[in-house]
């Protein structure tokens, strides 16, 4: 009787190496898409803050403020269904197909955000909060008809602040309160500092999406004035910002914290200068801006350990 072998005598590696590089692939698009990646850049960002505010780093803001941002931007992307199928079919595969498993896991880890803040007590709780109140008032048609706009995220220019105001007073106020620290200067320093960084960052995919946002009667800032208008916008408040921070943090902030947040607005500025000019704009927006405070904790924690020279301070 012929042996049969469980296993073919000759493997198709080409076979072997397709699935191989179509299964990372979607590892990836996971991992970016369900805002496990954005999770992952909140952790550094919260370095960042501590860093700048000179305040010990703990496993606890890092939980806290990466499980806020992977919750906020799953559940908003529940209300962007219409918009994701048009401007960005990759995520809206990945959202649809874990829709259910992403929308428990946004409950569940903000339960947990909530749960580790109220153990710092009432102030910590009530800075948790905030990102989860703007996200609703941001993503619910919960204004006025006669307004002529449903959602905050439907007005040019507020959507945006809306945005970049819950991120800046999370990052820079609950490291703070988690820490049993004092605000102070340097915490405005950073409130300015991110809300720089945000503005920026949620800015650019505006004009990434501008065709799909304008289908769909959505008016950000690129559909009524243009990219190229829209990018020196954005060249000009980053520099002038960039060099409000660094005025106001030099002499208080530390040389590490210094020189990291230069960077920091420099590399924004190199993503503004990426969009629409022949890169893949979805890698310049979902990754390069997006994971911006990976690459800068890393910088941050080379100068706060001395790997790199620092000029002065």
């Amino acid at each position: 009787m012929e042996y049969v072998y469980p296993f073919p005598k000759v493997l198709d590696w080409f076979t072997i190496r397709n699935e191989l590089s179509c299964g990372l692939k979607d590892l990836w698009y996971f991992y970016l898409y369900s805002s496990l990646f954005l999770a992952t850049a909140a952790v550094g960002m919260a370095y960042v803050s501590c860093l700048l505010q000179q305040l010990d780093f703990s496993l606890t803001i890092a939980i806290v403020l990466s499980f806020v941002v992977f919750s906020v931007y799953n559940l908003n992307r529940k209300t962007d269904t219409t918009e994701d199928s048009l401007n960005h079919c990759e995520r809206f595969r990945v959202t649809s197909q874990y829709a259910k498993f992403l929308y428990w896991g946004a409950l569940a880890t903000y339960a947990i955000a909530f749960l580790l803040s109220a153990f710092q007590g009432f102030p910590a709780l009530a800075i948790c909060s905030i990102p989860l109140i703007c996200g609703l008032l941001y993503s619910l048609p919960l204004l006025p008809r006669w307004l002529g706009y449903q959602r905050l995220k439907e007005i040019p220019v507020v959507k945006n602040l809306v945005v970049s105001f819950s991120w800046a007073l999370s990052f820079s106020l609950i490291p703070v309160v988690l820490s049993g620290a004092v605000f102070g200067v340097r915490t405005m320093i950073v409130f300015l500092f991110i809300f720089t960084w945000t503005v920026v960052a949620s800015i650019l995919p505006d004009i990434r999406d501008r065709v799909g946002d304008a289908a769909t009667g959505i008016r950000t800032i690129p559909v009524l004035i243009g990219a190229g208008k829209t990018e020196l916008i954005l060249t000009v408040f980053n520099m002038l910002s960039g060099l409000l921070v660094l005025a106001l943090g030099n002499g208080i902030l530390s040389g590490p914290g210094f020189w990291t947040a230069g960077v920091s607005l420099a590399y924004s500025q190199g993503c503004i200068l990426l969009v629409n000019r022949g890169w893949d704009n979805n890698v310049a927006c979902d990754v390069l801006s997006d994971g911006q405070f990976i690459t800068i904790a890393l910088v941050g924690l080379m100068l706060g350990r001395g790997i790199f020279p620092i000029p002065f301070f």
